[in-house]
């Protein structure tokens, strides 16, 4: 671990620290802008008497390492060997974020010649809910990859986290090219500032500003065109639409519970995907990982760190109407629970009932039976699916196991291509068709 600073003295809390090697042998090598993420929480019970605004009474500070900083540090945790190249400023900022930086022991090679140190400020209220957040940027106007291009000796992937704070250049991609490595973009720029890279992950947003609507053929084309491999786009709740330039064709999406803060998720989902390159992992399994760990990170308040933990997927399957919860379906859940990590159950939507069971069901609408089941405590997460069978949800989320009641075979369970099916005995005497007609009677 070290930092190396170019072309500035070291700050008074620096004087004595020693100075890293050049990169040498590290796996993975991350490049773009790094920025301070600065917290005040505290407590907002009133609005202030001045202007319309709520008033918030600071109860802690915390600061943490953003941008590049933060893609790096969730390599690091992941396991992957890892350097951070980017740029600071000369000002309190700056040496606030090289303090953080040496107390994590990312391996840096940093520039000091920034104006401003990029520094996000958010205030923060008691229920973690965000009132206001300011930013304090200047773009950078040096040249970052032509300072350190010499010292960049052997790595096997570069990924580029790009801000648009002015360390990645229209020239940035076409110089790393010659270094022989694999190059992963998160873009903030326009898409042929990226030419040759080998993988690209615009959110949803991002890719509609570049090639509009988003179509299979058409990004194909465009990745063509632009000699990218593989092209990853990012969709929130919706998942993630993976896509190489062979035309091959991936969709994950991963239930969430509750989000409670987005913050670092693409960082994640790059992390991920470099850490799976870096072992030898499948690119396409790489992303379902990459999906499931953004998930877990967006439950999580504040700037979370991926750990190895989130990366145990093995999640198990359930389906079914659940319209009156019964003991059979209690048993068959609490089961089920203990299969795996994650239980997620499908659950028909009402057009969804009505049109397989008639128009008197269901009893419970769609959303009172997803309370239902998530205030058993062992069930992680409800989807709704509108399809009279749950099998395109079933292949997007990628289970581990699927669980069905005793009245049906294997060969008949939904999904059997795609996962492990265990058949849970039949409890006899609970049924919710039995119970609605005893009800009537």
């Amino acid at each position: 671990m070290g930092i190396k600073l170019i072309n500035k003295t070291l700050g008074p809390s620096y004087k004595n620290k020693s100075i890293s090697n050049n990169f040498t042998g590290k796996n993975i090598l991350v490049v773009g802008d790094i920025m301070l993420d600065r917290y005040y929480f505290g407590n907002s019970y009133r609005m202030s008497p001045e202007a319309p605004v709520p008033v918030l009474l600071e109860t802690k500070q915390e600061y943490s390492i953003g941008g590049a900083g933060n893609l790096a540090l969730n390599i690091k945790s992941l396991g992957s060997e890892v350097e951070l190249t980017s740029a600071t400023g000369n000002d309190k900022e700056g040496f606030k974020l090289l303090e953080l930086v040496e107390a994590s022991k990312l391996h840096v090679t940093m520039a000091q010649d920034h104006k401003v140190t990029t520094t996000k400020t958010r205030l923060v209220g008691q229920q973690g809910q965000h009132i206001v957040r300011w930013d304090r940027e200047e773009l950078y106007e040096g040249n970052l990859i032509e300072r350190f291009y010499n010292s960049i000796k052997k790595t096997d992937i570069i990924c580029i986290s790009d801000y648009a704070k002015g360390t990645v250049k229209r020239d940035t991609i076409g110089k790393l090219l010659g270094k022989d490595a694999k190059i992963l973009v998160d873009p903030k720029q326009d898409a042929n500032l990226y030419h040759g890279a080998y993988l690209v992950k615009p959110n949803m947003q991002e890719y509609e500003a570049w090639f509009g609507t988003y179509d299979k053929a058409n990004a194909l084309r465009q990745m063509h065109r632009l000699d990218w491999t593989w092209l990853v786009v990012t969709d929130g709740a919706k998942g993630m639409h993976v896509l190489n330039n062979k035309g091959e064709y991936q969709h994950f999406v991963e239930p969430v519970k509750e989000v409670a803060d987005v913050t670092g998720a693409g960082d994640t989902v790059m992390a991920v995907i470099a850490y799976g390159i870096d072992k030898g992992i499948d690119i396409f399994e790489s992303c379902k990982l990459a999906c499931y760990a953004a998930a877990r990170i967006v439950e999580k308040r504040g700037v979370a760190i991926i750990q190895q933990d989130d990366l145990e997927r093995n999640i198990v399957w359930t389906n079914g109407v659940f319209d009156i919860l019964h003991t059979g379906h209690l048993k068959l859940l609490r089961h089920a629970h203990t299969l795996g990590k994650r239980l997620v159950v499908g659950i028909n939507s009402d057009s969804s009932v009505k049109r397989l069971k008639g128009d008197l069901r269901p009893i419970n609408d769609q959303n009172t039976r997803k309370e239902a089941l998530l205030e058993l405590g062992y069930v992680d997460d409800v989807v709704i699916f509108e399809e009279d069978t749950p099998y395109e949800i079933i292949k997007e989320i990628q289970p581990d196991v699927i669980v069905k009641g005793g009245d049906y075979t294997v060969e008949q369970v939904v999904g059997n291509d795609i996962a492990k099916v265990e058949i849970f005995p039949t409890v006899e005497g609970h049924s919710t068709t039995k119970t609605i007609e005893r009800m009537k009677a």
